[in-house]
Parts: C-alpha cells; structure tokens; sequence
C-alpha cells in the first residue's frame, strides 16, 4: 500500500471527530455505536491537523459507551425528538506522520507531538491494511539504521518487525522486568545474541545462577567463572580470582569491619594506616617509584595482608613504657582489636572467599590487573569472544554485592582513565539486579557500597562509554537513582501493583495507561517504551536461537514420574566442601 494512502483514508474509517482537546490527550465523539464497536482499547488512531500534510498519531487509551439523549427539534412541536450520542474515545497522542514535501523526500514519522488536531478534525482509526502500511512505514525508518536491533513482532501486526535502534538503547540504559515465568531470560538472551553477532562486540553479563552457560554455543559469546573452593589448588582458564587488593577502602571495610563495635573508627583508622604502609613496602620493593609517588589507599596496588594482619596484632597487644614509673602501660590500640583480627582472619580462612584472599604467586603481581581488565572488557576479535559472561554462582550472598560492585567499578575506572579517542564501549548486563541494587531504605552495608558505584554508572557511565542493562522481576525494589536513568524499559508481565506501578513511574505521562496492560501479558509478551523505539508497543518476542537455562521446574510432572531420581548424599557432599 502506498504511505500516500494513510493521507486520504476511505471515510469508512472515520470513527468520528475531535471534541476536546488537552496538552497531549484528545477526546474524540464517536456518533454511532457500530463504529464504537471498532474502536480498541491500546489500537492507533490518525487524526487530522490543520496541515493536510500532518497527521497526528494517537494510542486508544480509553472507550466509553453513553445513553443517547434526546433533544427536542423545535420548541412548539409535538413529539419531534432526535437522539444525541456522546460516545467518547480517549486518544493518548503519540507521534506526528508527515507526508513528502517541505524538504522531505518520503512520509515519515517522528515520536514529537508537533501539532495537535483542531476541534471538528477526522479522527480514523488505523486498521487492516492501514495499521500494516504505518507498522511497515515505522520498521522501513529503523532499517534504515545501521545494524538494527530487533526483539519481535508487533501484535498488532504480526508481519511488521518491531526493530529499536540499538545505539539509543545502549546509550541510555535499559531496563528489562517481568514476573517470573513471562520470559525476561528469554528476552535478555535475544538480546545478548544479538549484540554477539555483530563484529566488535563488547559485553559483560553477571550471571548469579549459571542460567546464562548454554549461551557460550555461540562462537562470540565466552563465559568465565568467579573462582569457588574447588578451584582454588588448580584454577582452569576459566577461573577468575578478584584479589583484596583490588577492593577500595570503603569496600574492604564493609566487608570485614563490624560498624556496631565500639573500637568501630579506630579499628577503621588503624586498618587503614597499616594497609598505606603495606602498599609503599610493595611499590618499594618492586622499584616502582612513579607509582610510589602518587598511590592513594585505592590504588590498586597488590599488598601482603599478612603484613596488615601483623601491624595490627602488634597494635593490638602493644606496651608502652611509662618512664615516670618505669613500668609498661597498654598502648592507645592495646585491646582494641580483639574483635577485628578474628574476624579478619575468618574472612582470610573461609574458602568461599577464597577468590579474594587465596591467592597466588600470579594473582600478588601487579601485571596480574592487565591480565583481568584484558578477560573483562576485551572486544571480540576472534578467537576471542566480544561477550564475556561472568558466572558468580559460588560467590556466598553476603558478599555479592560488594564483588559484583568490584567488576563494575574497575571496567569505569578503566573507561575514565583511558584517553578518548582509545575509549571503547562497553555494555554490562546486571542479571538479577534487585539482589545487590536495592532502594537504599532497605539496604545493608554491602549493598550501600554496590549501590554507590552502580550509581555512578547510571549517572555517568554514558559519558565514560558504559552502559547498564538492568535485568530484574521486583523493579519495586530497584535503587530509584538507577531506574530513573533508564531510558528505555522492556516490560513483561508483571502483576503485583508496587511493580507496576515503579515501571509507569518511568514512562511519559502521555504512556502512564499502558501499566494496566503488564497483567495481560502473556509469555513472551512485552511492552517495549523509550528513546529507542520509535512507536511504544505491546510485540511478541522472537525465540532467541540460544536458550537460556532457566525454565521453571515441572512439580507435578516429575512428582508423576514411576522412577524419580535424587541424590542427596552428593547435595550433603556438596555444600560441605561449599562448591558444585
């Protein structure tokens, strides 16, 4: 069908007219109640404008059905009546379709409300091979982008694609949410595939549950994994160790420093000191006097614990000579560490931490961080992968946050110190998220420390080519600060009102209705909003060619089997030596 077309719709398809008109809604009086049977709720109508070359493009977002109300015709007749109908449609206005001319060489649309209708305007509903003729027009405007980024189908319309432009999604942070069950591992996967098939790709995925591994069949998609007590003898080459030293101040002290304690700041003090001095013996020895003059108590410097732990035990049981009496008094830090050092020295011994603190020849010299940055942010170029998935499945709980706030503060780090021209961009998926990025109101110490560097990407990381694609099923419980630099939401099913009602928090006030179709989803069903969708909706999403591992488990259906199959002794075995 020619675009020209949408211009000179057939007057079967006028629904009625504009009766009122607000700063981005528009009310249309619909006269007859076989019409209204053709208007849907989330269906698109065209509206004319006092330009003939301008169209407005509208979402339905309201239908109401009134009683006609008879009028008397003339004052002195008898029985002389006629019936008013004031059916109304609620259209929420989307975008404006300009036809060729004033400098433009073909119809095309733009998600700017240039010009709103006058009150009388047509008002014809888009349907058929109408609506099929303006999905084509929108997808032929994002082919033209390079490399389009396309998740599915719109529902509308199963035969137009519904294509996002990938620069925009990437360079404002996105955010994907749905209840568990409706497909958002699914949609994160098409994704991800997506961004492994183009040239120089560059990707990093936190994988709390190794859901993400069947992905690595991909030839640019490569996985590591945090190291977990089982490879801490003989590390593979997929084992990544992330050594204390790379931790900052305030990181290592949410991790071993119990704020309650009485001792609390001079404890913090003293640690602090004792690690400035275990740094500068380190650049000392290795001769390196550049970085000796300028390291900070975050330079990620390699430094020997065991030195930290011995200055502070001497602090701990020191006596100081009183020369009036000549007998040995406690020293200022005598006593004050008896707390400090067990847990410290807990922390060192856990093998679950042993990513951390169990380290070797390798993972103590500082040419050690070249070999990380190189792992975690290297473009694919093959044989090497552009798209690094992180599994951080053995990390214990309590201290995920911090290191997968490590990982993302090294890659901006990186990114800021790196010279511009030099500066390559770097996506990082956060699988997951409301585990280790909640609303500050609700988080711990580890958490306050992930959400500081979090937000600091969200805020700046567009700047330092760094992007977050926030992945989770409770957006109720996300960090404010990060949700609100999201710009572009794909949004499965959700039910619960909180979640519904975080995501329509994030949308235009023009789209706020569309939180009431997130419980009508279905699986595989998502409504996609922002910057880089040039019409916002519902679609289908394509099944992505590499699944993810994470299908919910089938109760009934093992309970039913005649010869189940369990193994306990291995689980028991298992969480004994704290690794699978």
């Amino acid at each position: 069908m020619s675009m020209q077309l949408l211009f000179n719709m057939a007057d079967d398809c006028c629904v009625g007219v504009v009766n009122r008109v607000d700063s981005y809604r528009v009310h249309i009086a619909v006269p007859d109640d076989m019409l209204l049977r053709k208007v849907h709720v989330n269906g698109y109508v065209l509206l004319h404008t006092s330009d003939p070359n301008t169209r407005l493009v509208g979402r339905i977002e309201r239908v109401v059905w009134l009683e006609p109300e008879q009028q008397k015709l003339e004052e002195d007749a008898e029985e002389q009546y006629e019936y008013i109908v004031n059916n109304d449609v609620c259209v929420n206005a989307l975008g404006t379709l300009k036809g060729p001319g004033g400098g433009r060489e073909k119809t095309s649309f733009t998600r700017a409300v240039e010009l709103l209708p006058e009150i009388g305007a047509k008002c014809f509903l888009l349907a058929g091979p109408y609506l099929t003729a303006f999905t084509g027009l929108v997808a032929e405007e994002s082919v033209g982008l390079s490399n389009p980024l396309c998740l599915g189908s719109y529902t509308i319309a199963p035969d137009a694609k519904a294509i996002i432009d990938g620069n925009v999604f990437f360079q404002r942070h996105a955010m994907v949410v749905g209840s568990t069950g409706s497909g958002k591992s699914w949609t994160a996967a098409k994704i991800i595939e997506q961004v492994a098939g183009l040239d120089s790709s560059n990707m990093l995925i936190f994988d709390l549950h190794g859901e993400y591994a069947p992905l690595t069949d991909h030839p640019n998609i490569v996985r590591y994994r945090i190291a977990g007590p089982s490879d801490l003898e003989s590390p593979g080459d997929d084992v990544i160790f992330l050594p204390y030293w790379l931790l900052g101040y305030e990181d290592m002290l949410a991790l071993v420093l119990d704020r309650s304690d009485d001792n609390a700041p001079n404890q913090a003090m003293a640690f602090s000191c004792a690690v400035i001095n275990a740094k500068r013996k380190a650049l000392q020895e290795a001769e390196m006097l550049e970085e000796l003059r300028t390291f900070t108590i975050d330079s990620p410097v390699p430094y020997d614990m065991e030195h930290v732990a011995a200055e502070l035990d001497y602090l701990n049981r020191e006596k100081v000579l009183n020369r009036s009496t000549g007998k040995e008094n406690n020293g200022p830090f005598n006593g004050r560490f008896s707390r400090f050092l067990p847990r410290l020295s807990a922390k060192r011994s856990d093998r679950r931490h042993g990513f951390l603190f169990h380290l070797g020849g390798e993972q103590l010299q500082a040419d050690y961080l070249h070999k990380l940055v190189d792992q975690l942010m290297h473009y694919n170029r093959p044989p090497r992968a552009g798209v690094k998935i992180v599994d951080f499945s053995e990390v214990p709980s309590d201290i995920l946050p911090i290191i997968i706030s490590l990982v993302a503060k090294l890659v901006l780090q990186v990114q800021q110190w790196s010279h511009a021209e030099n500066r390559y961009p770097i996506s990082l998926v956060c699988d997951e998220a409301h585990l280790y990025l909640p609303n500050r109101h609700s988080a711990g110490a580890a958490e306050l420390r992930a959400l500081a560097h979090f937000e600091r990407i969200a805020k700046e990381g567009r700047k330092y080519g760094v992007n977050l694609l926030i992945i989770s099923q409770r957006p109720s419980e996300l960090s404010t600060t990060v949700l609100s630099q999201c710009n572009n939401v794909v949004a499965l099913r959700l039910s619960n009102q909180s979640d519904k009602l975080a995501v329509s928090n994030l949308l235009p006030e023009n789209l706020g209705g569309i939180q009431e179709i997130l419980p009508t989803l279905g699986v595989g069903e998502a409504v996609i909003v922002g910057d880089a969708c040039l019409l916002p909706s519902r679609i289908k999403i394509d099944e992505p060619e590499y699944k993810p591992s994470s299908g919910s488990v089938q109760f009934w259906d093992i309970w039913a089997e005649p010869n189940a199959k369990q193994d306990l002794t291995g689980a028991v075995r298992n969480m004994w030596r704290q690794s699978t």
